[in-house]
């Protein structure tokens, strides 16, 4: 089961208990993000068990990083993905749905090459978005940027997809047969 959501207020109150290394606050702390951030890691990763490692290593970061939080007015989960993303830059770019998802006719392969394409802050941009859940406003604070500019990119990254997934000459010619 996990924890109830808290307010402002009561997350800051939760930050500087874990900052004082108080172990049920920090316990709550990274119970209530870890789910959605799991979800987040394994859907990029593509893997659970590489994503427990990236987990381990924001987690660790986090924990190192504790003491320097001061960024109580954007939140604890919006920075614990802005680490992730530091963590998950250097590693090859995985899927961002299930073959499962995906309309009849367009397969895995071609989903990751046309996922590939995108710059690194679209696909950023559209995994917190759409596999992480995160609306649009927290999405601006995790990543630094005005919640107009994350629209933008992620109005321009769904354009690219869809370009990049319409059907190819040969296959149109097919579907028409």
């Amino acid at each position: 089961m996990a924890p109830p959501a808290v307010d402002d207020h009561s997350e800051r109150e939760l930050i500087l208990r874990a900052q004082r290394y108080e172990a049920d606050a920090l316990a709550d702390l990274f119970e209530s993000n870890f789910d959605p951030l799991q979800r987040y890691v394994t859907a990029i990763v593509g893997d659970e068990a590489k994503a427990e490692e990236v987990l381990r290593q924001v987690f660790l970061k986090a924990l190192e990083s504790l003491p320097k939080f001061r960024r109580y007015e954007t939140g604890f989960r919006p920075w614990l993905y802005r680490i992730a993303n530091s963590i998950l830059t250097g590693r090859a770019r995985g899927t961002a749905a299930s073959a499962a998802a995906l309309p009849e006719g367009i397969g895995q392969d071609r989903l990751r090459r046309a996922i590939a394409r995108l710059t690194p802050d679209q696909h950023d941009v559209l995994c917190l978005r759409f596999i992480a859940g995160l609306p649009a406003t927290t999405v601006a604070r995790a990543t630094g940027r005005r919640t107009g500019q994350v629209l933008a990119l992620q109005h321009r990254a769904l354009l690219a997809l869809r370009q990049s997934l319409a059907p190819e000459p040969a296959e149109a010619a097919t579907e028409a047969s």
